[in-house]
This record gives C-alpha cells, sequence and structure tokens, in this order.
C-alpha cells in the first residue's frame, strides 16, 4: 500500500486536519490514536499540541506564503515587450541585429537597473505569460 503525502493536500484541508486533530485529542482521545488514524508521523500530533496550547486554535491556522517579492512590475515588463519587438538591439546601440539573452539581460540592467541572472531573463514558464498581459 503506498503512503499518501500530506504535502499534496492544499492549505485549507491541511489546517482542518490539524483542527480536527486536536479537537480529538481535547475530547480525551489519545494523541498516539488520532495521528495513526491520519497517517501523519507521530510527532506532528505533539508539535500541533504544543501550538494549540502556545496560541489556541489560530495556532493551527495556515499562514499564507509570501514568497521573494518581484523584481519586477507588470507595466515594467510590458514596456519591456514592447523595447523588444518594436525595435531591434542596432537601435539600443547592440553590435548584433538580433536579440540574445545577454543583450536583453543588459538592456534590463541599464532601463530598469535590475540585475537579472541569464536563467530569469528568459524563463520559459514566464514566456506564454508575458504575453497574456499584454
Amino acid at each position: 500500500m503506498k503512503k499518501s503525502d500530506a504535502r499534496q493536500l492544499d492549505h485549507k484541508t491541511r489546517e482542518a486536519i490539524r483542527i480536527r486533530a486536536i479537537q480529538r485529542v481535547e475530547a480525551g482521545e489519545s494523541p498516539e490514536q488520532v495521528i495513526k488514524s491520519l497517517g501523519y508521523h507521530r510527532s506532528c500530533i505533539y508539535e500541533w499540541v504544543a501550538k494549540y496550547n502556545a496560541g489556541g486554535i489560530e495556532a493551527l491556522k495556515t499562514k499564507k506564503i509570501t514568497g521573494r517579492p518581484t523584481k519586477f512590475k507588470a507595466e515594467d515588463l510590458c514596456k519591456l515587450y514592447h523595447m523588444i519587438v518594436d525595435k531591434d538591439p542596432l537601435q539600443y546601440k547592440f553590435a548584433f541585429a538580433l536579440w540574445t539573452r545577454e543583450m536583453i539581460q543588459e538592456l534590463i540592467d541599464k532601463e530598469f537597473k535590475v540585475s537579472m541572472s541569464l536563467v530569469i531573463v528568459v524563463n520559459k514558464k514566464r514566456t506564454p505569460q508575458l504575453s497574456g498581459k499584454l
């Protein structure tokens, strides 16, 4: 039988599982039995109990995951798109007439004062989003 991975569940579902588990423990059920029935590692229930004791139900609720802030605003991305599509590199005093990643990286640095790695400059995951926002 394959074990399920709770990390694949959405945040609200995991929050509900934590709260329900604590409610069962508060009702008198053994923490070991509760966590075993949920299929989690036994140390999880004790972490949840400690959080609950320190901050109540609020401590078990899902926190917003923010991530790193973007370096580039949507309007800057739109402006960059038009700079690349509407003009060729020679108009920006580059030595070659076809755009390269290095040229785009340099253009971003000059025009927007944002330094980006070559990997980020042409990220295939982001490319379709670029044309959809313009």
